[in-house]
């Protein structure tokens, strides 16, 4: 896969994708092509779509948020349908605005200079939710990482929709490194010591007999490739968002299936760590993909 591009294809999907309410009997394979976009004014409802279903109720001005990610400078990207000049102006003609939905956004936002009303927002939910959540270790680590301002602390924001694979991360964190290294040069806010990333998972509960207990449970992670970044993190912790009312996975179930509880997993590690993982993913991803071909 080439490095990303800004309005270059980032990646082609074949996706199985739900089509109603018979979608477990049939399925339509859809072939759509993505690119990575600079995030615009016109984006501004679906990127706070987007961050809506990654925060749930947390309290945080996501409006704020949104217009803080579409106003930073030559940084980010958001995933667009790859259209053609004739799509285009079928679009116009038919007033259809499909081709500005925006189906991702990976970007960062400094928390550690509270500027806005949303990094004081965010900064105070970090050390909220891991005094609440985390181990003694972690929680001492997370208040003197956020309570010096020496340290630069970005939250790495890696949301999409379900379907779309953990290969189109690949280019998109690319990217987002070489706009960081630009930027660092530039601004002392780009010039970050450690990410943190809130993560999307699902534990399967296969217990019916009303223990709550999740130890041992399968994890589905939303986005495939964060599972790298969580074996990866210096420091971690997790708690559950089933009271939120979060999404569930996409499709529809029966009563058969087991229980899919919702969790946010929130994990921390290094700049460096970050550039060296994202440099691996591809191979790591082609070799899981290849395993996963095995096993079936």
């Amino acid at each position: 896969m080439e490095p990303a591009r800004k309005r270059g294809a980032l990646a082609g999907s074949s996706e199985p994708a739900p089509i109603g309410p018979d979608d477990l009997v049939n399925e339509m394979s859809i072939d759509v092509e993505f690119e990575g976009r600079s995030p615009e004014i016109r984006d501004y409802h679906c990127i706070k779509q987007l961050l809506q279903q990654l925060f749930l109720k947390a309290p945080v001005n996501l409006s704020d948020m949104t217009s803080v990610l579409i106003h930073q400078p030559n940084i980010g990207s958001v995933i667009k349908q790859v259209t053609d000049e004739d799509d285009e102006e079928e679009d116009d003609d038919d007033d259809n605005d499909d081709a500005d939905q925006v189906f991702g956004i990976t970007s960062v936002i400094n928390i550690t200079e509270k500027a806005s009303e949303c990094v004081e927002n965010l900064h105070k939910l970090m050390l909220d939710l891991s005094n609440q959540h985390s181990d003694s270790d972690t929680t001492l680590f997370v208040n003197r990482l956020l309570s010096d301002d020496d340290n630069q602390v970005g939250l790495l924001i890696n949301e999409r929709y379900v379907n779309i694979p953990p290969a189109i991360s690949v280019p998109l964190f690319q990217a987002l490194c070489k706009e960081i290294f630009k930027l660092k040069c530039k601004k002392q806010s780009y010039n970050f010591d450690y990410f943190i990333m809130i993560c999307k998972l699902y534990k399967v509960k296969n217990d019916k007999k009303g223990n709550k207990s999740f130890e041992n449970s399968e994890i589905i992670w939303s986005n495939g490739e964060e599972e790298f970044f969580d074996k990866a993190a210096d420091y971690k912790f997790e708690f559950c968002v089933q009271n939120d009312k979060g999404s569930a996975l996409a499709g529809s179930w029966v009563e058969s299936d087991p229980e899919m509880i919702p969790f946010r997993r929130v994990l921390i590690f290094t700049m460096e760590k970050f550039c060296s993982i994202t440099n691996q993913l591809e191979s790591w991803l082609a070799n899981n993909d290849t395993a996963d071909q095995h096993e079936g």
